[in-house]
């Protein structure tokens, strides 16, 4: 009798999957993770230019959740981690101005195959986190490679996330003029840093120092902007702020993929714009 085999479905592409598999690494297949999130009434805040904490804590948990989610898919897998996290956010406003938004995070699972792996890696101890569970990333196959080989290791996609209300009144104050909207100015930097303050707040209040795998810093760190509403029937103007990074970590000691120089960056130029 003859066992069917079941290929592995991932998003890598050819270079990505490539690099991998010269360290050893290969997919065990595509990982998804989602949740379906209200997040309450937009009208339920005073309409002024202000964070809507409701929303921001809806956000927050959502997005922890539908990782959660994908990272559950990987253990059920056999993965040592997930590579390319990419998250997706849907929001819709329903009726009464109730939000509702749709997170989904993906990525590739990936496990590391001695029998694939050079001779000199076949040795090399798991990358999996102190309790077991596999480790997220939103690097890219050769950045994750590019990070072992400079002798750190991810830990987790670390996120923070914040929603603020703008005041109409502030745009019709200003009808016909030319003038900065300072309130939005101020609103804008705000929220920025709110964000990446409590991305830096969960991730190390999880992984304190001391910790196994306790972060030394943040990788890949980006700044996203949305924004919602402000239309008729559609609610007060939303814009969201969402921090994503990878933490990193160091490499367990003697761990043979750390290169014996530091990698050399190199100047990639686009061609394509």
């Amino acid at each position: 009798m003859t066992t069917a085999v079941v290929p592995a479905l991932s998003e890598l592409s050819v270079t990505e999957f490539l690099a991998l598999a010269r360290l050893g690494f290969l997919p065990r297949g595509l990982v998804i993770g989602s949740c379906v999130y209200s997040a309450g009434s937009q009208y339920a805040w005073s309409v002024c230019t202000a964070e809507v904490v409701n929303l921001s804590e809806s956000m927050r948990t959502a997005r922890h959740l539908a990782i959660g989610r994908m990272r559950a898919q990987a253990v059920q897998l056999g993965a040592e981690g997930v590579v390319d996290v990419r998250l997706q956010v849907e929001h819709h406003l329903w009726r009464g101005g109730r939000q509702v938004a749709k997170f989904v995070a993906m990525g590739t699972a990936i496990a590391f195959d001695p029998g694939h792996a050079p001779a000199t890696l076949r040795g090399a101890p798991s990358l999996r986190l102190a309790n077991g569970s596999p480790f997220t990333s939103d690097l890219s196959g050769p950045d994750f490679i590019s990070l072992l080989r400079a002798g750190y290791r991810p830990v987790t996609v670390a996120m923070g996330t914040c929603v603020y209300g703008l005041d109409p009144r502030e745009i019709r104050r200003h009808r016909g003029q030319s003038a900065e909207l300072s309130a939005y100015t101020q609103a804008f930097f705000d929220a920025r840093e709110t964000a990446m303050a409590r991305l830096q707040h969960d991730l190390f209040a999880e992984w304190p120092p001391g910790h196994p795998d306790a972060p030394i810093g943040i990788v890949g760190m980006t700044v996203s902007e949305s924004a919602y509403g402000g239309q008729m029937l559609q609610g007060p103007p939303i814009v969201e702020f969402t921090a994503v990074g990878t933490a990193a970590a160091r490499l367990a000691p003697g761990d043979p993929r750390r290169s014996n120089e530091p990698p050399k960056p190199r100047v990639v130029v686009p061609l394509d714009r």
